[in-house]
């Protein structure tokens, strides 16, 4: 046969390669009416389920998932393997085949090839699929019917899939080919066309009564002929393998480097990854080098200048946590050595204050005529004083101070309440109807959800006892069993039907308990839901009684809470002085403002100095 001769060519060919560590492994499938079945289990076909599933990887291997997998360490083994799976195949007879096979079956042998010389990483992986067709039938001629011509149907349907299959990979037009059409197709995807050698062995009977048949194999054979291959060597690399490798590589190439760096003359250069210690280290040197006390830090590697970058951003995001926590418009805070300098004062300098002169000496002037310091500014209520002074307006003055405490668009104090106070008065008096709803449903379902939980204990219970029920049955009908293997005949005896009996009524309270809890559960989502509308109610049905009982006083506190925020109180000032001259001394309105712009000129050119 072919499969022995296969199998005696593949284990000469491993013999004759000693430089090679060759594993063999094999597997046998039979695909009966569209349900696969392992002959190689311990397990009888007639016992298992057929619901082996077909599985395709990214790389477009077709494997069958649950499907064993044998060791065959000796050709002998492999065909005693072969001969075993063999003799569970489906055979049946009829008018032209006394031992006619009702399946088609797919005999694979796995090769997997290590070197044993080199030690490489390189596995070169094979697979031989040996595929045994049954034959095409005419139902007219092989009188097959009953289970013989379901069997015959799925025979010629998956015939007639694969067929197909091939016309399809033998037209170059065609983009899509239905391998998944059947089981058999499906299985041999990767087996006809593509990546493989594919070779087809047509059995034919040359009598002129089976004339038809022979054309239509030879046909099939033909199309087959058209399938284009292109086989390629399956290499796969070893994990672990690979893995290695890549350590011994990384070792050599540590040791390479640190030579290079002792002929250099370089010392302690750091290529791992850093400790917290070093970091923090290096975190000192950043800071160092931001403040200006060194010029430049030294990068002896790649790895130093990748945890300065860390450094870096980490510096960077603390600075930008600490300003967005900082509230808007709060001015910025020195550091603790400006504070330093700032509370030295001119005694750093050698000179000390004297009485009576503003602000501080500017240096590199010839005549001395000081700067006052940017703190220096006298507050609010003493400009206001100062600019009462220039005229005799006093109760203007004091009408423009008394106006800086209250919102510039002169708006009443008076608020809206707070929504959380009115609305316990107002469920008790106007939403006592949404209320009373709204606790009634609550009382419900907590009544339905005790029930719904009774019914749900009661229904586990009976499940329970519906396991133990099914226990003792499965153990006295094995006892029974083991009595009627002796030669006692199989009766019901009067235990066996009580707890057949028994087994049924638990049944029937358990379907009952099941259905009740079902019952109460949709009551309970029934409940919910009047709940949520009963919530709905009372929340729009307050917020519309707010809505017109204080919607005046709410739009009111929005307008005087929208004009209070557009001013901070320096320019609240500046516009009630403003608006004092201009009522009341029109013509000095041009010189304060051309005064106050000038200030503000030298304030920030000498804070631009500052900064340099």
């Amino acid at each position: 046969g072919i499969v022995p001769r296969c199998i005696s060519a593949i284990y000469s060919e491993a013999a004759a390669r000693p430089e090679n560590n060759i594993t063999i492994k094999l597997s046998y499938v039979e695909i009966y009416n569209e349900l696969m079945f392992d002959l190689l289990t311990d397990v009888g076909v007639s016992e298992q389920s057929g619901d082996l599933a077909i599985a395709e990887d990214q790389k477009g291997n077709i494997q069958v998932r649950g499907l064993s997998h044998q060791a065959g360490g000796t050709e002998e083994q492999a065909l005693h393997i072969f001969f075993q799976g063999d003799t569970n195949r489906h055979v049946a007879e009829h008018a032209l085949n006394k031992g006619s096979t009702r399946s088609h079956v797919v005999f694979t042998i796995y090769v997997e090839s290590r070197s044993r010389v080199e030690s490489s990483e390189k596995v070169i992986f094979s697979k031989l699929h040996l595929v045994d067709l049954a034959g095409s039938e005419r139902v007219k001629k092989t009188g097959s019917d009953g289970v013989m011509l379901k069997e015959a149907t799925f025979i010629n349907k998956s015939l007639t899939f694969l067929e197909q299959v091939v016309v399809a990979l033998g037209n170059k037009n065609r983009d899509h080919v239905p391998y998944r059409q059947s089981k058999l197709t499906h299985m041999l995807k990767d087996s006809v066309g593509g990546n493989c050698k594919t070779t087809m062995v047509a059995n034919v009977w040359p009598e002129a009564k089976m004339l038809e048949e022979t054309a239509s194999t030879l046909r099939f054979a033909t199309r087959m002929m058209r399938v284009a291959n292109e086989a390629s060597v399956n290499v796969h690399l070893d994990p672990q393998l690979l893995i290695r490798k890549y350590e011994r590589q990384i070792k050599d190439l540590k040791q390479e480097l640190a030579m290079h760096d002792t002929l250099a003359g370089r010392s302690r250069v750091q290529y791992e990854e850093y400790s917290p210690d070093e970091q923090r280290e290096l975190e000192a040197k950043v800071s160092m080098y931001l403040e200006g006390e060194i010029q430049e830090i030294e990068l002896t590697s790649l790895r130093m200048g990748m945890e300065c970058f860390l450094s870096f951003r980490k510096l960077y995001q603390q600075l930008r946590t600490e300003l967005a926590q900082r509230p808007m418009g709060a001015p910025m805070s020195p550091t603790g050595e400006h504070e330093a300098a700032v509370g030295a004062g001119g005694a750093a300098g050698g000179h000390e204050p004297r009485e009576g002169e503003v602000g501080e000496d500017e240096e590199g002037r010839g005549i001395s005529v000081g700067l006052a310091p940017a703190g220096s500014r006298p507050p609010m209520e003493d400009r206001g004083s100062a600019g009462a002074e220039q005229g005799d307006d006093d109760q203007d003055v004091s009408g423009a101070q008394a106006r800086t405490q209250r919102p510039p668009g002169g708006g009443s104090d008076e608020r809206p309440p707070d929504k959380q106070a009115v609305f316990a008065d107002w469920k008790a008096k106007e939403g006592q109807v949404f209320e009373d709803a709204f606790e009634k449903n609550r009382g419900e379902l907590k009544d339905k959800r005790a029930e719904m939980k009774d019914a749900l204990i009661f229904a586990n219970t009976k499940k329970k006892d519906i396991d133990e029920a099914k226990e003792k049955l499965s153990r006295k009908q094995a006892d029974k069993a083991m009595h009627s293997a002796a030669g006692d005949e199989e009766l019901i005896d009067e235990e066996e039907y009580a707890l057949i009996k028994s087994l049924k009524e638990t049944k029937n309270l358990y379907r009952d308990a099941f259905e009740k809890h079902s019952r109460i559960k949709m009551d309970v989502i029934q409940i919910e839901h009047l709940m949520q509308q009963c919530k709905a109610k009372l929340v729009s049905g307050f917020e519309e009684w707010y809505e017109q009982k204080f919607s005046h006083l709410a739009r009111t506190a929005e307008a005087d809470q929208a004009d209070g925020e557009r001013y901070d109180p320096q320019e609240m000032f500046d516009m009630i002085q403003s608006d004092r001259l201009e009522t009341h001394h029109p013509d000095e309105l041009a010189y304060h403002k051309a005064r106050k712009n000038a200030a503000r000129d030298v304030r920030q050119k000498k804070t631009v100095r500052g900064g340099h």
